[in-house]
């Protein structure tokens, strides 16, 4: 006698379960999840699918390969990073801002530092934010040229600041027993290194142990903007 379900017919929700619904959209947001949880590595159209509980073919009517995935990856945070009528119209509040924006999106999805160096990224929404960059520059009346050059120079000091935090984090194991013991090896290694008399000027910086300096993002953005201001005010 086949197995019977429990409870009367009319008490049962029997109805097939419904397809879900398959979108670019959500595709992207899942490969999203997926390097924020586990890497850039972990991402792959047979990854995704399984997470969405589809088969990887069906994926290919939306995205067609792996590399168009990771750009529509990146271009979908660009887009979020966009500061638009909360931009500042003060330049170097308006620089600031965004230069902290790109720095919080950048170790909060540190795999997106990654894709930025490793493919040209020319999505819509990545020149939107390019486009704002200049935006805020505007008010120092300069030539297109130099806006670039002035956008270009904040933005590369917070993704090479953002690339030292990052692999700072990676490197250190996230259980907190073997982080441990991984940070006591490597500021014995330090000391040993501070007192062997073969790197006098970082001496003092290595005694302090790995990582343990004041956070330097805002005094550096300071002298940055502190420049520009001399030379284009």
């Amino acid at each position: 006698m086949a197995d019977e379900k429990a409870g009367p017919v009319w008490a049962r929700d029997d109805r097939p379960p419904r397809r879900r619904v398959l979108t670019r959209a959500s595709i992207v947001r899942t490969g999203i999840g997926i390097a924020d949880r586990d890497g850039l590595d972990a991402v792959s159209i047979r990854s995704v699918a399984a997470e969405l509980g589809v088969r990887p073919m069906s994926l290919y009517g939306h995205v067609s390969s792996k590399d168009d995935l990771l750009d529509l990856m990146f271009d979908q945070l660009a887009g979020e990073s966009v500061l638009g009528d909360d931009l500042p119209s003060d330049w170097r509040s308006a620089l600031e801002a965004i230069a902290r924006r790109t720095r919080d999106q950048g170790l909060a999805h540190p795999w997106s530092i990654e894709l930025l160096v490793a493919r040209i990224q020319l999505g819509p929404n990545t020149l939107r934010v390019l486009d704002e960059w200049i935006r805020a520059v505007a008010p120092l009346n300069v030539s297109p040229e130099t806006a670039w050059t002035i956008a270009t120079a904040v933005n590369d000091y917070t993704v090479g600041y953002v690339t030292r935090i990052a692999a700072q984090r990676r490197a250190v194991p996230t259980d907190p027993a073997a982080a441990q013991e991984w940070t006591t090896t490597v500021n014995t290694y330090l000391t040993q290194r501070a007192e062997s008399g073969d790197h006098p000027h970082l001496a003092p910086l290595l005694h302090e142990g790995f990582a343990t300096h004041p956070d330097n993002f805002t005094p550096a953005l300071t002298w940055l903007l502190d420049s520009i201001e001399r030379t284009y005010t």
